[in-house]
């Protein structure tokens, strides 16, 4: 240890063999402190699009039930791409419908919810492409109401695929959820 201390206190420098050791220690220590950054880099980014798609499919689910308990349908009927609710008090007929709709102007098209066919609707404005949802109901026997005729109790199912792109990945949630009519 007296020697290295000497040739500090001479400044005669350091050995080739020294210098090739230092160096390769630094980059292995660089190199790891890097890859650390990066993996948490892309641990925060898919945490926060996890979170982002999680927060609109809560938001996505409440509108919908907060359609459906708000409105107060009399009866529920499928329709190819959603749900007509239907009220019927003192014989005037209200429907509210709620499907999901493909745009037309994009490749492949997005798929968003609309609520009584608003289609930008502050409640449902999500950045989530919405491709392969269902909504349906179902009589209280389990089975599949038919399109078009209406349903007086049951179940709504919902099954939600939500998708959204970042940095040239893909990132997906599923979400399912029923509740009562």
């Amino acid at each position: 240890m007296r020697r290295f201390a000497d040739r500090l206190k001479y400044q005669q420098g350091f050995t080739l063999i020294e210098m090739i050791a230092a160096i390769t220690l630094f980059a292995m220590v660089a190199g790891m402190i890097s890859m650390v950054m990066m993996f948490g880099f892309r641990s925060y980014h898919k945490i926060t699009i996890e979170n982002s798609l999680r927060e609109e499919a809560d938001l996505i689910m409440s509108s919908i039930i907060n359609e459906l308990y708000v409105f107060g349908p009399t009866r529920v009927e499928n329709t190819t791409d959603g749900l007509n609710l239907i009220k019927d008090s003192d014989g005037v007929i209200s429907t509210r419908t709620i499907q999901f709709v493909t745009s037309e102007g994009a490749v492949g098209g997005i798929t968003t919810l609309t609520i009584n066919s608003v289609i930008n609707d502050p409640r449902t404005s999500i950045h989530s492409d919405l491709s392969g949802s269902t909504i349906v109901s179902t009589n209280s026997n389990g089975t599949g109401c038919k399109a078009n005729v209406s349903c007086r109790s049951g179940l709504v199912d919902i099954k939600l695929l939500l998708t959204q792109h970042y940095d040239g990945r893909t990132y997906d949630m599923e979400m399912v959820s029923k509740f009562g009519f």
